[in-house]
């Protein structure tokens, strides 16, 4: 019997699949000291799944045993640990309790994903009285997809019901961002204590960074000579801590180059920030660029201080702290830059990214060609 229960109380797994051909061992695992029969059964599913490697079997298949198979593969195929956690963040948070009855994943229909999206729809986002968008919960789906998929490869079963459902349409958010002139305006609301703060938001205006990346750059990653900064790395949270990781995409792994004016900001600071801090650390280059304490700057923290600064003024137009991103596209756009050095600079992974996001902040050709043919005659 692969499950029997213990004189304690306890269940045990005891799983075997034959005879190791090479060793003549039989290929056996025992596990001891779970506190329901389902806890064991769903055991057993996972050692023959992932152990035993065994193709398929007479148990039954629950969520939790093919998510659990999911992140084997992804760690196989070396996925970022960001990725994961990502991924293990939204299956805990939206996935895992919502089908923890289910005792059989091969017995879901179309009317059961669809009502799980139904449900997800009616769900308030975290610390929000608003609601899940849709980008949200057809990620969450995208997740849901993969999981069942994992059982469809290992022969569990023959359908996904996942893949009859289409994506939930997405209202193309009206893109906000500030000129050159509004972001000065921005930087007259800071106060003097605050200046390593303004120079965060000096850098994320006139390079695009996303704001994890900024906060991941230690003085390692800028090339002064060049004036040339590297982006190698970034911040991501999960469950509220915080951790480094390589940057987003493999496009988002990136040079830098910064005008004359702010590398020069950059050195004049790092020399100021070593005077702040000699006497809490003598190695200034593996300082977190824009700290002027020995405490780190967090997303968290920097949220609440732009928060805090742009309450100041009522009358300068809200954006996002992820809009910088958009202002510095829009000043190299009126620049007259091309896609592919927005592209750049951003590190978008594709070209198409680009310019479905901002091919409407392009001045149309059209008035320029009429022109060159009207000289044509």
């Amino acid at each position: 019997m692969a499950i029997r229960k213990n004189k304690d109380g306890s269940w045990i797994v005891d799983v075997s699949n034959g005879i190791n051909a090479v060793t003549l061992k039989q290929r056996r695992i025992v596990r001891k000291g779970f506190k329901t029969k389902r806890e064991a059964l769903e055991a057993e599913q996972y050692l023959r799944s992932v152990e035993l490697k065994e193709k398929s079997f007479g148990s039954k298949v629950t969520i939790d045993i093919l998510y659990k198979l999911l992140k084997e593969e992804d760690k196989t195929n070396n996925r970022k640990k960001s990725y994961i956690d990502t991924q293990e963040n939204n299956y805990n948070k939206h996935i895992k309790d919502y089908f923890s009855k289910v005792y059989d994943v091969s017995k879901l229909t179309y009317e059961d994903i669809y009502q799980f999206r139904e449900d997800l729809r009616e769900k308030n986002a975290k610390n929000s009285d608003k609601y899940l968008n849709p980008n949200t919960i057809n990620k969450i789906m995208i997740l849901l997809k993969k999981i069942l998929d994992v059982g469809l490869r290992k022969g569990y079963y023959n359908d996904n019901p996942v893949r009859l459902l289409k994506k939930l349409p997405i209202e193309k958010r009206k893109m906000n961002f500030w000129t050159v002139k509004e972001f000065k305006h921005f930087l007259s609301l800071f106060e003097k204590d605050e200046y390593n703060v303004e120079l965060l938001f000096t850098v994320l205006f006139f390079t695009g960074l996303r704001l994890g990346e900024a906060l991941a750059l230690t003085w390692r990653d800028i090339e002064f000579p060049t004036s040339t900064i590297h982006v190698i790395k970034s911040v991501y949270v999960n469950n509220g801590e915080e951790h480094i990781s390589s940057t987003k995409t493999k496009a988002g792994t990136r040079r830098i180059i910064i005008h004359n004016k702010l590398i020069k900001t950059l050195e004049e600071w790092k020399t100021e920030q070593k005077q702040k801090l000699k006497v809490f650390t003598n190695n200034t280059e593996e300082l977190q660029i824009f700290q002027n304490s020995p405490i780190s700057l967090t997303k968290n923290s920097i949220e609440k201080q732009y928060k805090k600064i742009l309450a100041r003024d009522n009358s300068l137009k809200k954006i996002r702290i992820h809009d910088f991103r958009h202002s510095h596209a829009s000043l190299l756009i009126n620049q007259g830059e091309d896609y592919l050095v927005v592209k750049e600079r951003l590190g978008h992974a594709s070209i198409t990214t680009t310019i479905d996001t901002y091919s409407h902040l392009y001045p149309s050709k059209q008035r320029d060609l009429a022109d060159k043919l009207n000289d044509l005659f």
